[in-house]
C-alpha cells in the first residue's frame, strides 16, 4: 500500500484547529439583528401602552371603591336636591306638595269667599242710604254731614228709615240720600233717646221710578244665632267719612250693655272703625244682625267697629216704624246672678240706680232694692223685664213685686206703682 506523505505543515495546521477550536467566533449578519431588535421594541412599547391603558381603566373603575372603603380621600360633596324634583307615586304626593296643594286651596277658597262677601255687599248695599240735615228744603242737594241710614220697613205710604238720631235746628230739614244719588227730605216717626236711634220716613209718591230700581228693604236676621269667629260685613259709614264696606269677623262673643230698662247684646268685630261711626252690621248671608251706633261706639271708648244686635232691638223699631214712644221706667239694675243668690240675694233684678225724675223714682223703687215681678210675673232678669215692659203702652200703670233690705239684713216685700212714661223729649 502506497503510503502517502501528508506534508508536515499541514498536520500541525489541522492540529492547531482543534486545539483552539472552542476560540472560534461565529460571526453573524449585523444587519439582521438590529431588524429584530427593533422588532423586540417595538413589541414591548405595545405591550406597555396596551397594559397602560388596561392600568387605567382599571384605576378608574377601583379608585370609587377604594375611597369609599379606606377613606383615604374626603368625601365628594353632593347638594342635596329640591323634593319635587325627586318622583313620588301620584296616589301619595310628597309632604312639600301636600303643604303646597293645601296652601293653593286655602288661598282660592279665600278668593272665592272674597268674591262673594262683594257679591253680598253689592247687593245689600241697596239698602244703605245716608240721613243727614239741609238748610234749604227746597234745595236738598245741599245736605250737610250725614250719618248711615238703613231701610228697614216700606208701610205702603213710607219708606221707613233706621238711623242715629239727627237733631236738626230751626231752619234745618232732615233729607236722605238714595245710592243713585238723589235726595229726599224725610220726616221724623220717631226715636228713642234711650238707645240713641230714631226711624225716619220718605214719602213713597216723592221717589221716581229710578231711585226705586236701585233700592231694598233690608232683610232683617237673628244675631242670637251670631257667634264668634262668624264671617261679617260691614257698610254705611263706620270710619265716620263717605260710605265704605269692609269684611271681618265677629270678635267677641256675649258682649252686652246695660241700659235703663233693658240690657242689649253687642256684635263686636275686629273691624276697625271710629267712635263717630254709623252703619250696619250684616252677616255673609246679606241678612242685617247688627245696628252701628254713636251712642254704642261712644259708650264702649274703643275702636272696634260694634253694634247693637238686632234681635235685642227689633220690638223698638217696630214701635218706632209705628210712631209709637218706647215704655220707659228708668231702673238701671243687674241680674243677680247664682253667686248672688247663694250669698242670700233674692233671684230678680238688682238695682243699681234710678234716672232722676223718671217713673221709678216717682214710684218710690231706690237703689239696693230687688224686683222679682211686674203684674204678676216673676222677673229673673233684665232682659226679661225689658221683654215685659215693652208692650206696655205709655200712660199704663204697672204694679211691681220687689224686695228690699230690712234692718236685720232680711228682704221684706214691698210693690211699687209705677206710671208707664218716655224719654221722648220736645224738640
Amino acid at each position: 500500500m502506497e503510503e502517502k506523505n501528508i506534508p508536515q505543515e499541514e498536520l500541525d495546521g489541522e492540529k492547531g484547529r482543534e486545539e483552539y477550536s472552542f476560540l472560534q467566533e461565529v460571526i453573524k449578519d449585523e444587519t439582521v439583528s438590529i431588524k429584530r431588535l427593533k422588532g423586540r421594541i417595538l413589541r414591548l412599547l405595545g405591550s406597555g401602552i396596551v397594559f397602560g391603558v388596561a392600568a387605567s381603566v382599571v384605576f378608574c373603575i377601583l379608585t370609587p371603591w377604594f375611597e369609599a372603603r379606606f377613606h383615604n380621600n374626603p368625601a365628594q360633596v353632593e347638594i342635596p336636591k329640591d323634593e319635587e324634583e325627586q318622583p313620588q307615586p301620584e296616589s301619595e304626593p310628597a309632604e312639600g306638595e301636600k303643604e303646597k296643594e293645601k296652601k293653593e286651596s286655602e288661598e282660592e277658597s279665600y278668593c272665592r269667599m272674597l268674591q262673594t262677601l262683594n257679591t253680598e255687599a253689592i247687593q245689600v248695599k241697596r239698602g244703605i242710604v245716608t240721613v243727614g240735615k239741609s238748610s234749604d228744603e227746597e234745595k236738598k242737594e245741599q245736605m250737610m254731614g250725614g250719618t248711615t241710614g238703613i231701610l228697614v220697613a216700606d208701610n205702603g205710604r213710607e219708606l221707613l228709615i233706621l238711623s242715629d238720631i239727627v237733631s236738626a235746628k230751626e231752619g234745618e230739614h232732615i233729607a236722605v240720600t238714595f245710592p243713585d244719588g238723589s235726595i229726599h227730605a224725610a220726616s221724623e216717626k220717631m226715636r228713642d233717646p234711650n238707645l240713641g236711634l230714631c226711624v225716619y220716613a220718605v214719602l213713597r209718591e216723592k221717589i221716581d221710578k229710578t231711585t226705586w230700581s236701585g233700592i231694598e228693604i233690608a232683610e232683617i236676621g237673628n244675631s242670637n244665632l251670631v257667634n264668634i269667629g262668624d264671617t261679617v260685613i260691614v257698610l254705611g259709614r263706620p270710619y265716620g267719612t263717605d260710605d265704605a264696606s269692609g269684611y271681618g269677623v265677629v270678635a267677641v262673643d256675649k258682649e252686652y250693655v246695660e241700659l235703663a230698662d233693658g240690657v242689649f247684646r253687642l256684635i263686636s268685630t275686629n273691624i276697625t272703625g271710629n267712635d263717630k261711626g254709623s252703619g250696619a252690621i250684616f252677616n255673609r248671608r246679606g241678612q242685617l244682625v247688627g245696628v252701628i251706633s254713636q251712642s254704642v261706639l261712644g259708650m264702649e271708648g274703643n275702636r272696634r267697629v260694634i253694634g247693637y244686635g238686632i234681635s235685642d232691638i227689633k220690638s223698638i223699631i217696630e214701635l218706632l216704624s209705628n210712631g209709637s214712644a218706647i215704655p220707659y221706667t228708668g231702673i238701671c239694675g243687674m241680674d243677680v246672678t247664682e253667686e248672688l243668690n247663694e250669698k242670700g240675694m233674692p233671684q230678680g233684678i238688682y238695682v243699681k240706680e234710678v234716672e232722676p225724675d223718671s217713673p221709678a223714682m216717682a214710684a218710690g223703687i231706690q237703689s239696693g232694692d230687688v224686683i222679682i215681678g211686674i203684674e204678676g210675673q216673676n222677673i229673673i232678669s233684665l232682659s226679661n223685664y225689658h221683654s215685659i215692659l215693652v208692650h206696655k203702652k205709655v200712660g199704663t200703670q204697672l204694679i211691681l213685686q220687689g224686695l228690699r233690705q230690712g234692718a236685720g239684713d232680711e228682704y221684706v216685700d214691698i210693690d211699687f206703682n209705677v206710671t208707664v212714661g218716655s224719654r221722648i223729649k220736645t224738640k
